[in-house]
């Protein structure tokens, strides 16, 4: 085969990689939204379904930095086909379970659990296949594609989702998402990413756990400044993934009683935010810098002050409420966006090629080992603050600003010594 055919080939795979990646997000996002309100309009408690959140949560932690050395080590497009062909399996089980009348929430928190661990494999495993597919300097459009893909699907499946829960009932629902998990089952078989068997010393188990520890020692006791920035990411995902999965949700379905479409579409303008995000962070490259961090991190602070606002007006107009508290989420998600990317963009373009993979998935498991106690604990707030829920939020707000003007002295001396690098290169 010529370069050109081959090249062609990888395009066009990449393309079905980037249609696979829609239809299972959109097939994924739409069992999550399902299960997750089918479970919240069964027990009407913050506490259970915080709790089933948390827990549901853990695999994923924990299989974070499994799924990056997976996916260098084993054949790429099978782990997609597996991924998607489980998921199918799943969400067939799901529907005939509810079907039969099944309301039994440790079922349905094993199912979500068993999603994020998938998607999590799934997620590492397409973004590991790009480097593979695609000339180096094709990879920060790929990159951003498969993010706006990520976020389109934010913004469509909650509107989708919220119209047909109404609509067919959840048991159809979940069918539905059985049949979309399907089709990218079937796409994936048709994806070309090349292959080559790496030697494993000891065997896989021990190739994999010394892949995983190369990875921890790096971030920890090589590259400080990624651990540093990753601590701060986890205060931050301690607080705003609660925010996101649990009060969220919660206070729209329990505390303002909106009804599944205004649900939608408040999920969807969260999602349409978050995608702005992404758009910025093409047009801001020269504030996708370390220095700006702390600056994002207390604005976020800043901006999520109309959430805690939102508490204080009056609960007979509800839909005024309504429309404050999913605004202030609008606000937050972008720059809740950016300050992900900037953290990321600052690993691939300090890290190696031959550790990047490894420090990112390192830094988003240390990041995501509070989201678990965040959600559990978020449930338990939003028990204990019923009626004064407003001192939660502002709470959270004020810490938020306060982290950014810590990471800003933390970090001073490492960012004075890059700006002083980045003043010689452009001298020279």
């Amino acid at each position: 085969m010529s370069k050109v055919s081959k090249k062609s080939n990888f395009k066009l795979s990449f393309y079905l990689l980037l249609i696979s990646q829609v239809v299972s997000l959109v097939g994924g996002a739409i069992l999550r939204f399902a299960i997750s309100l089918h479970v919240l309009d069964l027990t009407g408690s913050a506490e259970i379904f915080a709790t089933m959140i948390a827990v549901s949560f853990l695999p994923m932690v924990l299989f974070r930095p499994v799924s990056g050395a997976l996916a260098d080590r084993f054949s790429k497009k099978k782990l997609l086909v597996i991924c998607d062909s489980a998921n199918t399996v799943l969400a067939g089980f799901l529907a005939v379970m509810i079907f039969g009348g099944s309301q039994s929430i440790v079922l349905f928190g094993a199912v979500i659990a068993s999603l994020t661990l998938i998607a999590t494999l799934y997620g590492s495993t397409s973004m590991a296949s790009l480097p593979a597919m695609l000339a180096q300097e094709e990879l920060p459009k790929a990159n951003g594609l498969f993010q706006g893909v990520k976020d389109f699907s934010n913004l469509v499946s909650p509107i989708l989702a919220g119209f047909l829960f109404g609509a067919v009932g959840v048991d159809n629902l979940v069918g539905l998402s059985a049949i979309i998990f399907f089709i990218s089952a079937v796409l994936n078989i048709f994806i070309h990413i090349p292959f080559k068997p790496q030697e494993m010393a000891g065997g896989a188990i021990a190739t994999i756990a010394s892949d995983i520890k190369e990875g921890f020692v790096y971030v920890t006791r090589k590259n400080t400044t990624i651990f540093k920035m990753a601590l701060f990411m986890t205060i931050i995902a301690f607080f705003y993934n609660a925010m996101y999965s649990v009060a969220f949700p919660y206070t729209l379905r329990v505390v303002f009683s909106v009804r599944e479409e205004l649900f939608g579409f408040a999920s969807a303008s969260i999602g349409a935010a978050m995608l702005v995000g992404s758009f910025l962070s093409g047009k801001l490259k020269k504030f996708m810098k370390l220095k700006y961090m702390p600056f994002y991190i207390s604005m976020l602070g800043i901006i999520s002050l109309p959430i805690a606002l939102s508490m204080l007006l009056p609960s007979e107009n509800y839909m005024v409420a309504f429309f404050v508290f999913t605004a202030g989420f609008v606000l937050v998600s972008p720059v809740f966006s950016l300050i992900n990317i900037l953290m990321f963009t600052h690993i691939q373009t300090n890290v190696s090629s031959q550790m990047v993979g490894k420090a990112i998935s390192m830094v988003i498991f240390i990041a995501q080992l509070a989201v678990p106690a965040g959600s559990f604990i978020m449930g338990l707030m939003l028990e204990v603050f019923v009626g004064v829920q407003f001192f939660l939020y502002i709470s959270i707000a004020l810490l938020t600003f306060l982290l950014g003007i810590i990471m800003r002295f933390v970090l001073a001396e490492k960012v004075d010594r890059i700006e002083e690098v980045e003043k010689q290169e452009g001298s020279e």
